[in-house]
């Protein structure tokens, strides 16, 4: 019996379908993870959220622990949350530029760190196991290792999301190799290469084994052995980094593992989805300045405040908008139009419009990736941290300028006259315009990127192939310093035998 040419159709299409059904993936299936953020400003816990949003979208259920108030429309979907309100205590001592201050206050930050695992909040939470076992530990990163004991408290494998390029701690944590020869760190305000920058990694890898002891001691304390795996071993257990960073557009290029993933843009690419800013109408340029989440007006100078007015002043066909949370907002106004004074704008949403000319900022890194994402040149006034480095970095990829003195210690005429240079010189924009089209062109979005990886981990069982194997060698097998010296001990040795021999002869 012949088939029409229809049913031979009917029945191709047919085949295909089921060779392309057997093909698909499976079904995302929902996991139960929990995400610890703790002791983060509010811009690094934003980072951490966007993952977790990424997550959600995915059908997953997240247990998130944060010790800053979520608002609602942060996170939504199959979300619990625990907050445990709780700040890390200032460290009382004087902020000389003198170096050994500047650790010792940094140890007794890392020290305090251990304060949050006193709380009978942080208590009553790890004593009340969920109905469903945790599949992952997603812990917000910054210098707190001693916090994978959550991990061993609930039998489950870890990723963490740092918030910027990976520091010499993620690399240890990861057992990725270290170039510094060639890949300067984010914390090195000179942004060092060569031999002072193999110099510098020395110093840097002393007080990181410094910093290690003090939070191995605050594991051992709230994590004891045999309860729970030693410190090290728990260290050694972290099986995916995520970072918020692009490192093919922002630099530097560096070795990394299979298991070290940027995410870069994660934030930005979600806030694209918002509704546009109702702002000034016209075409009048826009001019942004904002010193970020951690600086407050509130506590500075009037004579600071007077310097930035002074300086706008002079750009009238401008509209500057100032993130200003200092006493008399409405009178700056009122005295120059121009000047739009808030509390808070929203940043993302200004810089997206098209029409701004120009953003002065403190160099965080969310800031600088926001810049970089929309291509709106820069003038940089570094305040704390990795800021100086992050725009030391920008200044000489020609993205803007950097002025060298702290903000504190500006002038209005060298405000101004920097303002100036930047808006009448078009090669700032041209260069960071065309870094913005490398720093979006990617082969999967990074909330993609973040959920398949984190999937991957839990859908075989803690990724053990992604593992580094030199992870567990110490630092003598590592470096094989072992060899080096039987190898150049035999030459000396050897050198010496034939000298007392050449002697004797």
């Amino acid at each position: 019996m012949k088939r029409s040419p229809v049913s031979w159709s009917l029945l191709w299409m047919g085949c295909t379908g089921l060779f392309l059904l057997a093909d698909s993936p499976a079904p995302v299936k929902s996991h139960h993870i929990l995400g610890v953020f703790v002791n983060v400003h509010r811009s690094q816990l934003m980072v951490h959220l966007a993952v977790c949003r990424a997550l959600l979208q995915r059908g997953h259920h997240l247990t998130l622990v944060t010790t800053l108030p979520l608002e609602e429309q942060e996170v939504r979907g199959n979300v619990s949350h625990i907050l445990i309100p709780w700040e890390q205590p200032t460290v009382e001592g004087s902020s000389s530029s003198d170096l050994l201050l500047r650790l010792q206050r940094m140890f007794r930050r890392l020290e305090h760190s251990g304060d949050l695992l006193d709380l009978p909040e942080w208590k009553r939470f790890l004593s009340n196991p969920p109905n469903t076992p945790f599949d992952l530990l997603l812990l917000g990163y910054h210098f707190n290792d001693h916090l994978l004991g959550v991990a061993a408290h609930f039998n489950c494998p870890v990723a963490i999301v740092s918030t910027q390029q990976p520091t010499g701690f993620v690399n240890s944590l990861m057992g990725n190799p270290e170039e510094r020869s060639y890949v300067p760190q984010p914390y090195d305000g000179h942004q060092r290469s060569g031999i002072s920058a193999r110099v510098f990694g020395i110093w840097e890898k002393f007080i990181e084994i410094l910093a290690r002891r003090v939070l191995a001691r605050i594991y051992s304390l709230h994590f004891p052995e045999p309860r729970y795996p030693s410190f090290e071993t728990m260290r050694r257990s972290v099986v995916l980094a995520l970072s918020n960073h692009h490192m093919i557009s922002e630099g530097p290029i560096a070795p990394l593992l299979p298991s070290m993933v940027d995410v870069g843009g994660i934030v930005l690419e979600q806030q694209r989805k918002k509704t546009p800013l109702e702002i000034s109408a016209g075409n009048r340029s826009l001019i942004i300045f904002s010193l970020g989440t951690r600086f407050t007006w509130r506590k500075s100078t009037a004579e600071l405040v007077q310097t930035f007015t002074k300086a706008f002043s002079r750009f009238p066909d401008y509209d500057i908008y100032w993130t200003y949370d200092g006493p008399n907002g409405s009178a700056i106004s009122l005295d120059y139009p121009h000047l739009k004074v808030a509390k808070w704008w929203p940043q993302s949403q200004l810089l997206q419009s098209g029409r701004t000319r120009l953003f002065i900022t403190h160099g965080g890194k969310g800031s600088l990736s926001e810049a970089l994402f929309y291509g709106v040149p820069m003038l940089g006034l570094p305040l704390i941290g990795d800021q100086r480095a992050n725009l030391q970095r920008m200044h000489s990829k020609n993205w803007g300028l950097t002025l060298s003195t702290y903000s504190r210690n500006l002038t209005h005429l060298e405000l101004a006259k920097a303002i100036s240079r930047m808006i009448s010189n078009s090669s700032y924009g041209e260069t960071i315009l065309k870094a913005s089209q490398m720093y979006r062109d990617r082969p999967m979005n990074s909330s993609d990127l973040a959920t398949y990886w984190i999937e991957y981990i839990v859908r075989h069982k803690g990724a053990k192939n992604l593992y580094n194997p030199a992870r567990q060698l110490n630092m003598i097998e590592y470096h094989c310093i072992d060899i080096y010296l039987i190898v150049y001990g035999f030459l000396i040795l050897t050198i010496a035998i034939l000298r007392k021999v050449n002697r004797l002869l």
